[in-house]
């Protein structure tokens, strides 16, 4: 045990506590009263006598080495030492466990196993004294083992650390080790890793050595090292870096895949492409890639179901985690849409030509008498007032008091936020007879007119978990039916309140991601749980695995995939000074420890106060002999009866009730 980070104070404080104890004891000590009576008249001499509490402290002497030797014991605990103190280096280790660690050269060595060999050399060349930081090099991520000089702990954190699949940020986590550095006297920073980068990362990498050069202070700079896992230029990789889809906008079932793929290495490479849903093939096709080559392959196929699309390249190379990509595949259902009309109205013409042609939405024409029985996705009503209780997602469109004379107004400051009329940008639309709305405190709204004020006229309402979309006019007294932007504005109101259609999909990549919420659990793909922050209802995290990951909520699980991102392909060049031995440090100065010392002194102190207690106690009973009253009586008394009783066992005649005196 050391107690080296107390200070003298604290130090004061534990000893003075101890003291405390030790004197209360010795106040509350009870000792045993002496006397000395005959054994025959035990019961009888010695009587039951009430003692005062005493609060007198009797060995003051044995106090007092008691409490010295409770102070040499805090400051052997302290371990104090004579002389000057040497200071060990402080040592920030970057160990690169990115994605380019995972890479396995054919018939030899993982590069994750050279970087730990690597870092373990680096570590066993420091002194003992030497404390050391393991920080990891990609982004965000936290350090894997804080400040220690436990170099045993540190050698369990390199052999145990396992490589992710996120991108390093090498310089990014150079300057974090540089900060943590910030104030030691001598100091140490080494990269241990593949060193991996792309253009931006190496013009600031440059940028770091050059800090590091010359200093902007007076402050001498670290030693800075380099180890790299392999001195290679190149890798013999292909990758896929991205999957696109994209819905047919005539054919809802089609889906258009785009797959981008990297050729890593200096010599043109063949790979086969093979897609698959939910393990079911879909097919496959040839690629060739020349060096360097950044390419894009285009795919179509039918599926009218959700599910998870996987690419796959083949056959293997040296880095397999970017061989394969995953993307979700949208859930494709159409809307079911209720107009309450009469069949033969305009009104329910005009909707019904309109709702046709889009290939998400199955339209009926009912009565507005059946209102009650059907129960569709969305209802589209016309009227001049909204009922009390709406039953369903619905669409609405209320006219205004017809009149002969009524003026035409146009619809102006078209919403663009809102998912309904995102895509509506049309200035053409004139309206007759429009109703009088008032928004509710919650409502949105998506147009006004353009009278001086405006006055809205369209509305989009959440109320009791129903989406209602309110249109203050009647289509048949307006141009809006045959404008282009009609069939986008009855799309958007249905997708918004049924969220039936997904137009695109793309895939993720390794890093900083959010996921919509809420969110009470997110499952790694190697079973591990995701620790993630709160934003609001999302939730953030930083997925360093490529794969599926398990996103559990209130409502249910989805899943996420996430793969490898375009991989930093450009290796650094190493300095030679950066290739260096780490500097030898001074010879400490010789100081000697003190606890051993401190130790026999407590030692003397304890004998001292056990020969001194127990001496006094010694002293105390024989002057309690001595002051005992009628002790001479009493023996007198003992005397003549052992006296007595020898006589009567000499003459065994004389009748045992007669007694002489």
């Amino acid at each position: 045990m050391n107690w080296q980070a107390l200070s003298p104070l604290q130090i004061a404080g534990v000893w003075a506590a101890l003291a405390a104890l030790a004197l209360w004891l010795y106040l509350h000590h009870r000792r045993p009263q002496h006397r000395k009576v005959s054994t025959l008249r035990f019961w009888a001499s010695v009587q039951p006598v009430s003692q005062p509490r005493r609060r007198q402290l009797r060995e003051p002497w044995a106090l007092l080495a008691q409490v010295l030797f409770l102070l040499l014991l805090v400051l052997a605990l302290a371990n104090p030492r004579w002389g000057a103190v040497f200071e060990g280096r402080t040592v920030v280790i970057v160990f690169d466990a990115s994605i380019w660690s995972q890479a396995h050269p054919a018939g030899g060595t993982s590069w994750i196993d050279r970087e730990r060999a690597e870092a373990l050399r680096l570590v066993d060349s420091l002194p003992s004294n030497d404390r050391v930081l393991l920080l990891r090099a990609e982004a965000d991520a936290p350090p894997i083992l804080p400040f220690t000089a436990d170099h045993a702990a540190l050698r369990r954190a390199i052999e145990n650390a396992q490589p992710s699949s996120g991108v390093a940020d090498i310089p990014r986590a150079l300057e974090m080790g540089k900060a943590a550095l910030a104030g030691s006297r001598r100091g140490l920073l080494a990269y241990v890793g593949p060193g991996m980068l792309d253009n931006e990362q190496a013009r600031h990498l440059e940028e770091f050595r050059a800090a590091l050069e010359a200093p902007s202070d007076s402050s001498v700079p670290p030693q800075f090292l380099v180890r790299l896992a392999d001195d290679r230029a190149t890798l013999e990789n292909r990758g896929i870096t991205r999957l696109s889809l994209r819905r047919d906008t005539a054919q809802p079932d089609r889906w258009h895949l785009l797959t981008q793929l990297k050729n890593y290495g200096d010599a043109k490479a063949d790979a086969v492409l093979k897609l698959s849903v939910n393990g079911q093939p879909l097919g496959q096709r040839q690629i060739s890639l020349a060096p360097r080559e950044l390419a894009n392959t285009e795919n179509e196929f039918v599926w009218d179901q959700g599910g998870l699309l996987q690419a796959e390249i083949g056959p293997s190379d040296e880095l397999d985690a970017d061989n394969r990509a995953v993307v979700s595949l949208p859930t494709f259902r159409t809307v079911r849409v209720a107009v309450f009309a009469n069949p033969s109205s305009p009104f329910a013409a005009n909707l019904l030509s309109v709702l046709s042609s889009n290939p998400y939405a199955q339209a009926q024409i009912f009565s507005p008498e059946m209102a009650a029985s059907v129960s569709p996705d969305v209802a589209i009503y016309r009227g001049t007032s909204l009922p009390a209780e709406i039953a369903s997602n619905s669409i609405w469109f209320l006219s205004g008091p017809s009149a002969a004379n009524s003026r035409s107004m146009r619809v102006t400051r078209w919403s663009s936020q809102h998912p309904v009329t995102r895509w509506v940008r049309t200035q053409d639309v004139s309206v007759h007879n429009t109703a009088t709305l008032t928004p509710l405190p919650n409502d949105t709204v998506l147009a006004y007119t353009d009278e001086n004020p405006p006055a809205p006229l369209i509305l989009a309402r959440e109320q009791n978990g129903r989406r209602i979309l309110i249109v203050g006019f009647d289509p048949q007294d307006s141009n809006f039916p045959q404008e282009s932007a009609f069939p986008l504005f009855m799309a958007g109101g249905m997708e918004w309140m049924t969220h039936s259609v997904e137009e695109a999909a793309d895939s993720l990549s390794t890093g900083e991601l959010d996921v919509a919420g809420p969110v009470t659990r997110i499952v790694s793909p190697s079973g591990r749980d995701v620790a993630f922050a709160r934003k609001g209802s999302d939730a953030h995290l930083l997925a360093l695995e490529t794969g599926t990951y398990r996103v559990v909520g209130p409502g249910g699980e989805s899943s996420l995939a996430v793969n490898a991102p375009l991989l930093p392909e450009q290796q650094m060049k190493v300095a030679p000074a950066e290739t260096a031995g780490v500097e030898g440090e001074p010879l400490p100065p010789v100081s000697w420890d003190l606890w051993r010392w401190l130790v026999l002194l407590a030692i003397v102190a304890l004998w001292l106060e056990w020969w001194l207690y127990y001496s006094s106690r010694e002293r105390q009973r024989n002057a309690e002999i001595r002051e005992t009253p009628a002790s001479d009586a009493l023996q007198k008394s003992d005397l003549e009866l052992e006296e007595r009783e020898e006589s009567e066992l000499r003459n065994p005649k004389v009748p045992s009730g007669i007694s002489y005196r």
